[in-house]
């Protein structure tokens, strides 16, 4: 990494805030990109500190809906990859503008917002291959919800993390056409 290197950190949390900070010194940046190779634990009850010269602040990691990493650099190397399913953080003119998706051979893609614990929305385009059997296919309907941590892109380049505890629940547009058997069928109004 011998080139000029930014990053800017944004950690949002449950209670709807978002605290940003940033930082331009590599040998500062390689331990903060590196600390995501174990991107699975960042919210598994180790509180996030994040310190400097005039501050230091600490975030309880339940309170942590989503962190996102801002560079123009590229992260893939730092993170694990689920090339199931690529989900892009939109933006507004995007939201604004009627979506369109479903399924397209063992292609598909879709609008999913995710809803967090006080009030965070985070609208994202999700992409991804279609799996073969049924029991598969549900699994990733569910799995979302017990993955440790939900990667995500961001439109102006880097990455962002998910908290799938802080989720209260998310919404996917078009709808899934195959249902568990318990799912209950019915519009909303």
């Amino acid at each position: 990494m011998g080139v000029a290197m930014a990053i800017s950190i944004t950690v949002i949390t449950t209670a709807n805030r978002a605290r940003r900070f940033l930082q331009t010194e590599v040998a500062r940046i390689e331990p903060i990109l590196d600390s995501f190779r174990r991107s699975g634990q960042l919210f598994s009850g180790k509180p996030l500190i994040i310190g400097a010269e005039r501050q230091t602040e600490v975030f309880a990691a339940a309170s942590i809906a989503c962190v996102e990493i801002e560079t123009d650099h590229d992260l893939s190397e730092h993170f694990p990859s689920h090339p199931d399913l690529v989900l892009m953080a939109m933006t507004p003119a995007q939201r604004a503008l009627p979506f369109t998706g479903g399924l397209e051979g063992e292609h598909f893609k879709a609008r999913i917002d995710f809803f967090f614990t006080g009030g965070h929305v985070l609208y994202t385009s999700a992409e991804g291959v279609r799996r073969a059997a049924l029991a598969d296919r549900l699994m990733n309907l569910t799995g979302l919800l017990e993955r440790q941590t939900i990667i995500y892109h961001l439109p102006q380049g880097g990455i962002g993390l998910m908290n799938p505890h802080a989720m209260t629940r998310f919404v996917i547009s078009p709808g899934v056409p195959d249902l568990p058997r318990d799912a209950w069928v019915a519009e909303a109004s």
